[in-house]
């Protein structure tokens, strides 16, 4: 696994006004009705939505809230698909499933925005809209048939011509394209935390420094076992996604981890904020190695990117990440300053579509986001919770459960996802 500096603080820690919610560890045995492995968006939505249902929780988590994934990333929430058109989720799934998860896809924003406005969770949270620009003539059409798929299904959504795209931006860059309005940003680490503490007092047990070691039938239960306690279980949920662990034989395999970097601007002047991101957008635009961007609480522009090798990898992500910005935003100049710098990993899945996979009777794993798993995530358990709680059945999900599904010749590609940038930027060059 990638060695990630954890005890850093990074820019999430440093701006987070959500406090630690500095969980025990497990040193005793419980039983509950469902436990919850892993303590990101995932399991912490489900395991506030279960609660909330009445039923009995425990959140393990291996490290602690937000450590990993959920309280790295860049804290865009995005209502749309990784890659996908609508259209091409229904020819997947089919007609029921591929709409329902279409309508879960587009939910994201307003499923987060609502939690975090009823809960006050303080995450700095920002729903002006997702702005997708592309780069190219051939992007800009795969942008309309994205926009028209939803426009289509009624969804809030509006198309932007090459001049109001690059006005709104504050660029040159781009021929044009879309945004989902329900769409946004928030500090990824304040809101897993904010997660933590509703689910608390929902009800749900959480537990830090809590790492699952094994999984073992016990009766019509599950015992899962950490190196201080235990715990029984009616169902269990796996949502470790990319940082999977071996305590289930063959998981690790069904997914791919790809290490990215996320970097961060000094404070923008007010009169450059004038011009460049106006209202404060999130943005993430078509290229294959994506340039995403939005303000931080402070006016900081957010981004980042990944490398194919990771010796001396600050050193070169914070020149890289300058040129590029003042590539994209040239009224930045030559004085633009990144100064923050951080890591984390996420997971990734060869056609792009979560799984939620029966490892054995009553156990199951959800995630794989492929990159949009902040808001996607949160959505996936509230519905999660339903089914945990029998109010829905197996067909009303919005993604198919399946057996586990390794990924085909899965050792090479990982190689592959790791070393995959140079070509993906070179396709970007020349599209």
């Amino acid at each position: 696994m990638f060695p990630i500096d954890t005890r850093t603080p990074h820019l999430w820690r440093k701006t987070s006004q959500e406090p630690d919610p500095s969980c025990l560890a497990l040193q005793d045995h419980r039983d509950v009705d469902i436990a919850v492995i892993g303590g990101g968006f995932t399991g912490l939505s489900t395991g506030y939505h279960a609660a909330v249902k009445g039923l009995d929780v425990a959140i393990l988590e291996a490290a602690h809230i937000g450590g990993a994934a959920s309280g790295r990333n860049n804290g865009l929430i995005v209502p749309h698909h990784s890659k996908a058109a609508a259209e091409d989720v229904v020819q997947a799934y089919g007609p029921a499933c591929g709409e329902n998860y279409n309508r879960l896809v587009a939910s994201v924003g307003e499923v987060s925005f609502e939690l975090i406005r009823r809960h006050a969770i303080a995450c700095h949270p920002v729903q002006t809209g997702w702005i997708q620009p592309a780069h190219s003539e051939a992007t800009l059409q795969r942008a309309r048939q994205f926009y028209e798929g939803w426009r289509n299904r009624g969804i809030d959504v509006a198309w932007i011509d090459r001049t109001e795209m690059n006005d709104r931006l504050g660029t040159r860059s781009y021929t044009g394209g879309w945004i989902a309005r329900g769409g946004g940003h928030i500090n990824p680490l304040a809101f897993a935390r904010g997660l933590a503490r509703i689910a608390k007092s929902a009800g749900a047990t959480v537990f830090e420094n809590s790492a699952v070691i094994a999984i073992e039938p016990k009766g019509e239960r599950w015992q899962l076992r950490t190196s201080g306690g235990s715990l029984t279980a009616r169902q269990v949920i796996v949502a470790t996604n990319a940082l999977t662990g071996a305590f289930w034989p063959g998981l690790a395999q069904s997914l791919i981890p790809v290490q990215v970097y996320q970097v961060a601007t000094d404070p923008v002047p007010a009169s450059l904020r004038s011009q460049i991101l106006k209202d404060n957008p999130a943005v993430s635009d078509m290229r294959r190695d994506i340039r995403a961007f939005h303000y931080d609480v402070d006016f900081r522009i957010v981004t980042g990117g990944t490398h194919t090798v990771w010796s001396r990898a600050r050193e070169r992500a914070l020149p890289k990440a300058r040129r590029m910005l003042q590539d994209t935003f040239p009224e930045l100049g030559a004085g633009t300053t990144v100064t923050e710098y951080w890591e984390g990993v996420l997971a990734v899945v060869p056609d792009r579509l979560p799984r939620l996979m029966r490892l054995a009777p009553n156990i199951h794993f959800a995630g794989v986001y492929s990159g949009r798993g902040v808001g996607l995530a949160v959505a996936l358990g509230e519905r999660l919770s339903g089914w945990l709680a029998g109010e829905i059945g197996e067909a009303d999900l919005p993604i198919p459960v399946t057996q586990m599904r390794p990924v085909p010749s899965h050792a090479v590609a990982v190689q592959l996802a790791r070393r995959i940038h140079p070509w993906h930027r070179l396709q970007d060059r020349f599209a």
